[in-house]
């Protein structure tokens, strides 16, 4: 197994995972990678980070298609996290004069992971020298777990910053330019909005320490999916720097279930009442579509809008799980409204603004709800709902950009 460079002196050495469909809920159509890589000194070789289990055979053996495994005398723990670290001992195994160093709470990690594993930690003021080139420390603690840890190479200005910057991205192509910008781009904000989201005052800071520290980096290397390099380096700290902001546009995202079909009409006739008011809309089935994607559109959107009929006094189990999901990510700074249908009892509506109060969104709307199947009547009046909702969704947010 090959690998690959990415950058003078520093290749890739991780594994592809082709096959992964679920990351802890979310739903990854396009795999992952578990990147690890080989860093060249003249006194002495470093890897930063490891694999998941399963893929160490083929670290090792891209490794061996640089170096024997067991000249390399470093191994850096950026995160202590399974997909990154389970296969810490494996890889020591084959590199048995590697010195390991992590962030302090990475140390007490890899104890805990590794049936008390003793491993030096690293801070902020640490510099370890590989012969002509150093590695540099940056703890990044809830970025996105409290061992969390970046690794810079000055010398050929490339950041290795474990989870940030990443995407679950299986590819045989290993740089965001050759997988294509915009699928690169669209992966990398589908990880924000279903891993960083809850954490973006943290992203922020530390997104502000890279560039305190005076590090500019070429090449930004994480540990899934595909390596920034030249302008998109820029354009993915831009991006960044756009999400942690909180910034929204004029967008409205409507996702809902249907038993017998109502609800997904009362969904439509809404949809076409917000794009009618100017502004931008999806509408997605939970039973057809990825959690994880509705998630990536919210990101930049002011409003959700959600649909259920109404099944044993509540709303439909794969609305109840979204809302589960969406609880931990906490996408507060929000508008959200309800709607649905019901037969001989309602709650649907009731059940989805009780638990959306715990997410932190706003609710200043009415619910929209209507018995058996919509008339004409109905849709025509659930447009016209979807209108008012359009037209708080442009007022939302001006007062306080006129700040």
């Amino acid at each position: 197994m090959r690998a690959i460079p990415v950058s003078d002196g520093i290749w890739w050495v991780g594994g592809i995972d082709w096959n992964l469909r679920d990351f802890h809920g979310y739903e990854t159509p396009r795999g992952t990678t578990y990147n690890a890589y080989l860093v060249r000194g003249e006194d002495t070789w470093a890897l930063v980070d490891t694999v998941k289990t399963p893929f160490v055979y083929e670290l090792l053996s891209r490794v061996s298609h640089v170096v024997d495994p067991a000249q390399v005398g470093l191994i850096v723990v950026n995160h202590v996290e399974p997909d990154h670290n389970s296969g810490l001992q494996d890889v020591m195994a084959a590199m048995p004069h590697a010195r390991v160093v992590a962030s302090g709470s990475g140390v007490k990690g890899v104890a805990e992971y590794h049936d008390g594993l003793v491993v030096d930690a690293v801070g902020s003021d640490d510099v370890i020298d590989l012969g002509g080139r150093t590695l540099r420390f940056m703890p990044a603690p809830m970025v996105h777990w409290p061992d969390s840890m970046f690794t810079y190479c000055p010398e050929v200005e490339t950041l290795m910053p474990n989870d940030a910057f990443g995407q679950h991205l299986a590819s045989s192509a290993r740089f965001a330019d050759e997988v294509g910008r915009d699928l690169a781009f669209t992966e990398l904000g589908t990880y924000y909005a279903n891993i960083l989201l809850p954490i973006s005052a943290q992203v922020s800071k530390m997104v502000d320490k890279i560039a305190e520290a005076g590090w500019e980096p070429e090449v930004i290397a994480p540990s899934h999916g595909v390596v920034w390099r030249g302008s998109d380096v820029g354009a993915a700290i831009a991006a960044y720097r756009q999400w942690t902001s909180g910034a929204k546009r004029d967008k409205a995202v409507i996702a809902y279930s249907t038993m017998w079909g109502s609800t997904n009409l009362l969904a439509h006739a809404i949809a076409d009442g917000v794009a009618a008011g100017g502004v931008e809309v999806r509408l997605y089935d939970l039973a057809v579509t990825p959690g994880s994607l509705i998630t990536y559109e919210l990101l930049e959107s002011k409003a959700l809008l959600l649909g259920s009929p109404t099944l044993h006094h509540g709303m439909l189990y794969r609305l109840a799980g979204y809302l589960q999901y969406l609880e931990g990510l906490k996408p507060a700074g929000r508008l959200a409204a309800f709607f649905g249908s019901y037969g001989w009892g309602g709650g649907a509506v009731k059940q989805m603004r009780e638990r959306v109060s715990q997410i932190g969104l706003e609710t200043p709307f009415e619910d929209f709800t209507v018995k058996f199947k919509p008339t004409a009547e109905d849709l025509a009046a659930a447009e016209a709902w979807g209108g008012t909702i359009a037209e708080a969704i442009k007022a939302f947010g001006q007062d306080d950009a006129a700040r």
